[in-house]
């Protein structure tokens, strides 16, 4: 089991909203050969630079970046703990995930250079267990995915939003 360092060096946003039904603000990546996410989906987020105060900052600047969404620290739910992402599992990237909720789904303005496409993810969709396949993502392993426009989610964005979902299934 991977031990995580004491602070990340990336953050992500989970933004939900809940009108008019529960979703997440889902991002599909720009296919690029030096992304190693490259085409796949994720929320908004990056590393952090040495500009930002902290890894809350970047998360806001980075969703700003990729977005056109200003997120404020008000609507800031939870801080969840350091996860993991990425193949390498000897040296993954350490990144801490926020999970905002928002009362609308404000415009978006796509940086074109990163984020090919945005979608609201439904959240009772994606928690029903019968749309969920085993796919093979990477050569010889499979993975468990969630079918999304032409392509699937899976692997880091997909296991936050599993634990997200679960956690509040736990709380009601």
């Amino acid at each position: 089991m991977l031990t995580p360092p004491k602070t990340g060096s990336a953050a992500v946003a989970i933004i939900r909203s809940f009108a008019p039904r529960e979703t997440f603000l889902v991002l599909r990546r720009v296919s690029h050969p030096k992304d190693p996410w490259s085409g796949h989906f994720s929320f908004p987020g990056g590393r952090k630079e040495d500009k930002d105060q902290d890894l809350l900052a970047t998360c806001i600047r980075e969703t700003k970046e990729e977005t056109g969404i200003l997120l404020d620290a008000r609507q800031l739910e939870q801080r969840l703990p350091l996860e993991p992402a990425g193949l390498n599992l000897k040296s993954p990237l350490w990144v801490e995930p926020f999970l905002f909720t928002i009362e609308n789904h404000p415009s978006l303005t796509l940086c074109q250079q990163e984020i090919q496409s945005a979608c609201w993810l439904n959240a009772r969709q994606f928690q029903d267990p019968e749309l969920h396949k085993q796919v093979e993502m990477v050569a010889g392993r499979m993975f468990p995915a969630y079918p999304l426009e032409d392509y699937y989610l899976w692997g880091f964005t997909y296991r936050l939003l599993l634990a997200i979902l679960q956690m509040d299934g736990q709380q009601k």
